[in-house]
């Protein structure tokens, strides 16, 4: 059970609401960020260099940026419906 949402029924008790903390579900942002995270490593192509140094030519064009936010995004709403 979740200690927060069994503190919120408590201080509604008090207000007389009727609140019932088991049939509700809280998922932390933090975890949340967490999984969509994992899921976006888990599905990109990185290339591993033996030189850390050495120069990396990055594309961040537009085009590049929008599908980067696109697939964060969607790992997000996927991790949070448990899709």
């Amino acid at each position: 059970m979740d200690t927060m949402l069994n503190k919120i029924s408590s201080e509604l008790y008090l207000k007389n609401i009727t609140f019932e903390p088991d049939n509700q579900r809280v998922r932390c942002l933090a975890h949340i960020i967490n999984l969509a995270a994992k899921k976006a490593i888990e599905n990109s192509n990185f290339v591993l260099y033996e030189d850390e140094m050495e120069f990396v030519e990055i594309d961040d064009s537009e085009e590049n940026l929008k599908s980067v936010i696109y697939k964060v995004n969607y790992y997000f709403y996927l991790s949070i419906y448990n899709l």
